[in-house]
């Protein structure tokens, strides 16, 4: 939380996020679907997201996270999983990670 640091562009999953989320995936080509997972009747709970092109489906609970998973697979391909020696800069990234406090300064530990 750099609030200091001046940024060309910042941009963060909020409700303005969806609908051109939406639109990057249908502009690539991909037929969605729209559904929800619930076990109450007349409940509106757990949204799911597909998308679907030239017989790959991506599903997710989120518009962003759908083309987040879209975006993965054009990059790595069919074979997407991760690889010997990647988890090592998710490793670094975790066991670094800052905590803030609501005021947004870091907790020291």
């Amino acid at each position: 939380m750099d609030d200091d640091k001046e940024y060309k562009l910042s941009i963060r999953i909020a409700g303005n996020t969806q609908i051109p989320c939406l639109q990057a995936i249908y502009s690539k080509g991909y037929i969605l679907s729209h559904y929800y997972l619930n076990n109450t009747p007349g409940e509106w709970k757990d949204p799911q997201w597909d998308a679907e092109k030239n017989g790959r489906r991506f599903s997710a609970t989120s518009l962003e996270e759908l083309l987040g998973l879209i975006a993965m697979w054009e990059i790595r391909g069919d074979d997407w999983r991760h690889q010997s020696g990647e988890q090592e800069l998710y490793d670094h990234l975790i066991e670094s990670a800052p905590m803030y406090n609501s005021e947004g300064n870091i907790i020291d530990n």
